[in-house]
């Protein structure tokens, strides 16, 4: 019988709750079927009998028969870990045109899986690195199952350190305690795109995972980007 599908969030609430558990995330399918589930568990906690007790409120909360093999344990001290295997990394920035307008289109990858984000601009060498930056942001928050948490507030090229080229960019992230500004960077090597969204990553990795799943997990994200005449940008 095919499982039902409930809200990662609700799945989320239920396993922090459980005896041990500092903190909790759940990965789905296109479909809404779990795929894998991290926990992060205090040092004192047996993995194995953590491991049962999420097969056990899940069958008991939702009915799910989940495969053990699909649930991951890291003990406080290992914390590091379990961040860098829910960790997005960049895979590629794909730009094309309509006219007077760009679609810039940004695709993550974490654990095999694949997140897209859409952003949609004015056709500008200006712009194109906001875009680039737009765009990944709605990646990550499909791939967080956010909605609307992360800001573009600007983007620069032109910087350099000891005389190498920099990415930098700020991000506001809205939580419902309140707004912060997150700050990112990349050294510009070949590709200056690519430092784009490899700066925007730096911004918001770290900090996303604290953040609780506004609905379930979705794939893509599209975004309409406006254009600030106030920014300017240099791609080159």
């Amino acid at each position: 019988m095919p499982e039902r599908r409930h809200s990662t969030t609700q799945i989320e609430s239920v396993l922090r709750e459980l005896r041990g558990v500092c903190g909790a995330r759940v990965i789905v399918d296109e479909s809404g079927l779990i795929q894998e589930i991290h926990l992060l568990v205090e040092a004192d906690r047996n993995p194995k009998q953590a491991v049962r007790d999420v097969e056990s409120a899940l069958l008991a909360h939702f009915g799910i028969h989940i495969d053990h093999r699909k649930v991951s344990v890291a003990q406080k001290g290992s914390a590091s870990r379990l961040q860098d295997s829910m960790r997005l990394r960049w895979q590629d920035v794909q730009i094309s045109h309509e006219g007077t307008r760009a679609v810039v289109t940004v695709l993550l990858e974490r654990g095999g899986t694949v997140f897209r984000g859409v952003a949609v601009g004015v056709r500008s060498s200006t712009q194109i690195p906001r875009l680039v930056a737009s765009a990944t942001l709605r990646a990550v928050e499909a791939a967080h199952g956010l909605c609307e948490r992360f800001g573009l507030e600007d983007v620069s090229t032109t910087t350099t350190v000891g005389g190498y080229p920099i990415a930098i960019v700020l991000v506001s992230a809205v939580r419902d305690q309140g707004e912060d500004l997150l700050v990112g960077s990349a050294l510009i090597r070949q590709d200056a795109l690519r430092a784009v969204g490899l700066a925007t990553l730096d911004a918001v990795n770290r900090r996303v995972s604290a953040f609780p799943s506004d609905a379930d997990l979705h794939s893509e994200a599209i975004v309409s980007a406006s254009v600030s005449d106030a920014t300017q940008v240099n791609s080159n």
